[in-house]
């Protein structure tokens, strides 16, 4: 022998169950690290399409812009994209929905796919021209095809109510019909689009502002760029419209008026994300370090007899370092090559089982353009991925070696080194030999068992874990509760009796409804209220309204803001919210406005009210329908005491939410009966919206359950593999239990309660642990720590899994075993 080290080669070919086992390692190790890198691209790509598909690809929109403030922002190097488009007015299609017509100048329509893809014609191009998707021509009541013409009654408001409204009618040249896009529901906003021109042939001068999208050059100075701007401009931080959404989804930090803004701090999306990578490799490296250890036990004789004819620690740590060297360089090249395939493979598998429009892409090539996009082989994260397994395995072999440098030759050649201790039993009735013995088994190499309990515990936490962590690729998350309930019934005239909303909550289909009762009062000439009293003075042009809210609206609306005890007094009508009017300005000077504060006690129609909070801005402002922002104060009570302050008793707007799993159509017809009652009621549903954000979340999810699913076979192989190593380890131990009288029925049973023990022990920490991991995760979405559902689905198939990948690694290597000869057994080495 030309040097020590060649005994490492040696030894991996004598050991070759054992080669093999931490081969197969090595081989799942980089696997993983290769398609968690390769399918992490699709999946951010996927996540940013959807992004793109709900908001527009935009960082923000600065709002009725002039043309000296467009030519500033053209000419603004730090922007690397800047579009621009004019809102030309809205038409009210019900009370719940309105129809706003764009004129997106240049190529500004197509970072807008979902409101300007057509299904049939084209998009306007000369003036006059317009596309209206099939939802809404149906609204406007039109039967006419490509071509014929289309008269619509149009107005249009400016912000900070600069002027009065605008309204006129034009007769326009239908060019295309768009795909329906019902993500506009919940806001009740839909989107028609007219050619380019037909602004200046139907808007004043005065009338014609921009809408201007922008990108900027560099993401991580995004925020501090438009505040630069919105002051070197003089823009009003209420006319900076965040695309949220897609900021989420590229990680873009910034800070906006919006509960949904991302400047609550230190994100736990890294933490989730660090976390579920560290438990797939700490799984990996507890299975390469398990099979060494067990191999080294196997070997320690020999490594007595080399330390006593003077090996020296340090030569026993290379030739276990060395053995985990060679066999990384046969399995990580391996591993890389498998991983790429296999990572493109479950991409494309998984993307083949749906039709491409759920992808919100036009056809399957263009899907399998965008997956090779961003599936191609990276270099970079091949080696990484190869850096990474090599790192672990070293790390894991790291035990085993120390082990092997620190036996001692005596103990080692005397052929035990353990001291055996018998403590006092008390005798007692053994009702299961088999689970009885199995039990002694696990007690009898205490560390063995918690190694191996161990690495099943981190395969168990990583399947839960990681069915979690698809949840925070959901780019439209922050606008899936963004409507209360799951209709919405408007009756702005007539308005609904206490007697019809009990009607529809006897509706089977019905869970609870939320209701809001609204008036609005206007001042006169002489700056007062005509039917009602105030004892403080309303501001020049502002308006004053109360708002009554019912127990389950109370409990959406301020419920996590307001404590038991307020929320209470809210209730019971010994309370009120006030609404302070959002501050106008003419030109640089602020006008006065109406300011309440927390605490004071106001006197509405002869009624003292105590102010227990105030609310300013856009954000969760009360309306009818999507009627939109009326500035002025509100003031917000309960639904007891709304008629003795407006003298009024009807509701404006039912809200109700159905059971999990009523038929829709049912209660379809049952809503149209109920509208029929009442002239002037109309309905909208939030089916269509909801399917529409659950569709663009399902292709992320997909792809992500296709990740998770390989992960979850290699936990399920890393168990098989620790299992047949411990088994393997004791042939010649089943060997004497044969030839003393055991049968091999007994045998069988004894090992398959191993390896149920094993099983269902790692499954009770695993998923406790995994919980723990779905903490972390769902407060990387609401940047909160708190206790969340427990995930009993993904526990109840990990569990599953685990029991049965034991039991199945359990019987395999036994059958084979226990048709072996019995002499043989004892005298087999491996």
């Amino acid at each position: 022998m030309k040097s020590y080290r060649t005994l490492a080669l040696k030894e991996l070919l004598s050991q070759k169950v054992t080669s093999i086992l931490i081969l197969i390692a090595v081989v799942l190790s980089t696997m993983m690290t290769t398609i968690v890198g390769q399918s992490i691209g699709v999946l951010s790509a996927m996540r940013e399409q959807q992004a793109i598909a709900i908001g527009g690809n935009r960082y923000a929109t600065f709002l009725q812009m002039n043309a000296d403030q467009l030519h500033a922002l053209e000419q603004d190097e730090r922007l690397s994209y800047v579009g621009k488009s004019i809102y030309m007015g809205s038409l009210e299609l019900s009370p719940s929905l309105t129809l706003g017509l764009m004129e997106y100048l240049d190529d500004n329509a197509a970072i807008y796919p979902s409101s300007t893809s057509v299904e049939e014609g084209r998009l306007p191009e000369a003036p006059m021209e317009i596309a209206l998707s099939e939802d809404i021509l149906k609204y406007l009541g039109f039967e006419g095809g490509i071509g014929d013409k289309i008269t619509l009654s149009l107005q249009k408001n400016l912000r900070h109510n600069i002027v009065d409204s605008y309204s006129y009618t034009a007769e326009f040249v239908l060019t295309g019909r768009l795909k329906n896009n019902y993500l506009g529901y919940t806001s009740g906003t839909v989107t028609g689009v007219v050619g380019e021109g037909t602004a200046e042939q139907l808007l004043p001068e005065s009338y014609i502002y921009y809408n201007v999208d922008i990108q900027t050059t560099d993401k991580k100075s995004f925020q501090a760029v438009v505040d630069d701007i919105n002051k070197e401009l003089n823009i009003h931080e209420l006319d900076t419209s965040y695309n949220i959404v897609y900021l989420n989804a590229l990680g873009i930090s910034y800070t906006a008026n919006s509960e949904d803004a991302n400047d609550k701090g230190f994100s736990f999306m890294t933490v989730a994300g660090i976390l579920v990578g560290s438990l797939i490799l700490l799984a990996a490296g507890l299975v390469i370090y398990n099979i060494l250890k067990i191999s080294v036990s196997k070997r320690i004789k020999g490594y007595g007899t080399l330390r006593a004819i003077g090996g020296e620690k340090g030569q026993l740590y290379q030739i276990i370092v060395i053995e985990v060297i060679l066999l990384c360089l046969m399995g990580i090249p391996i591993g890389m090559l498998l991983g790429f395939l296999s990572a493109r493979g479950i991409l494309e598998a998984a993307t083949g089982l749906v039709s491409p429009e759920l992808f919100l892409v036009q056809d399957a090539s263009e899907l399998k353009t965008l997956i090779a996009e961003n599936s191609s082989l990276n270099g970079t994260l091949l080696v990484l991925s190869g850096a990474i397994t090599l790192a672990f395995a070293l790390f894991a072999a790291l035990p085993a070696a120390r082990s092997a440098a620190r036996v001692s030759p005596i103990m080692a050649m005397s052929g035990t080194n353990l001291k055996i201790r018998r403590r006092k039993r008390k005798t007692k009735k053994i009702h299961n030999f088999e689970a009885y013995y199995a039990r002694l088994n696990l007690k009898r190499n205490k560390g063995r068992t918690a190694i191996t309990i161990l690495s099943l515990v981190m395969s168990i936490t990583v399947f839960i874990a990681l069915q979690g962590f698809s949840s925070l690729l959901n780019a439209a998350s922050a606008l899936q509760d963004n409507h209360l309930g799951d209709y919405q019934i408007t009756n702005e005239s007539v308005g609904f009796t206490t007697d019809d909303l009990n009607t529809l909550r006897k509706n089977e289909a019905v869970q609870s409804v939320a209701a809001i009762q609204f008036s609005l009062y206007e001042q006169n000439e002489n700056g007062l209220l005509d039917e009602i009293s105030l004892e403080f003075q309303l501001k020049p042009g502002e308006t004053f309204q109360v708002v009554g809210l019912n127990d389950e609206y109370w409990d959406y609306f301020m419920g996590d803001q307001l404590p038991e005890e307020q929320l209470g007094q809210l209730k019971s009508g010994n309370a009120c919210i006030v609404r302070n009017p959002i501050p106008m300005s003419y030109g640089e000077d602020v006008l006065e406005f109406t300011n309440i504060e927390a605490g004071e006690n106001i006197c509405v129609a002869g009624m003292e009210l105590n102010v227990l909070k105030t609310l300013d801005g856009y954000d969760g402002y009360l309306g009818i329908g999507n009627g939109g922002f009326t500035n002025g104060v509100q003031v917000i009570v309960d639904d007891a005491i709304y008629e003795r302050l407006t003298g009024k008793d009807t509701y404006s707007e039912f809200l109700p939410t159905l059971n999990e799993g009523a038929d829709r159509e049912i209660f379809d017809t049952f809503i149209e009966s109920f509208c029929d009652r009442t002239p002037g009621t109309t309905f909208l549903s939030y089916e269509e919206s909801d399917q529409q954000l659950k569709e663009s979340f399902a292709q992320i999810q997909m792809l992500a359950w296709g990740l998770i699913l390989f992960v979850g076979l290699i936990g399920i192989l890393n168990i098989i593999n620790t299992v047949y190593t411990n088994i393997h380890t004791r042939v010649t131990e089943i060997g004497m239990q044969r030839a003393i009288g055991m049968s091999a029925g007994s045998l069988y049973k004894t090992f398959l309660w191993e390896g149920a023990y094993y099983g269902v022990i790692a499954s009770v920490i695993g998923s406790v642990l995994g919980y723990v991991c779905t903490i972390f995760i769902e407060a990387a979405t609401s940047d909160t720590i708190q206790l969340v559902a427990i995930p009993v689905m993904p526990i109840l198939e990990a569990t599953l899994l685990a029991v049965g990948a034991c039991l199945l690694a359990t019987a395999i290597p036994l059958r084979k075993i226990s048709k072996m000869n019995i002499v043989d057994s004892i005298e087999t080495v491996e």
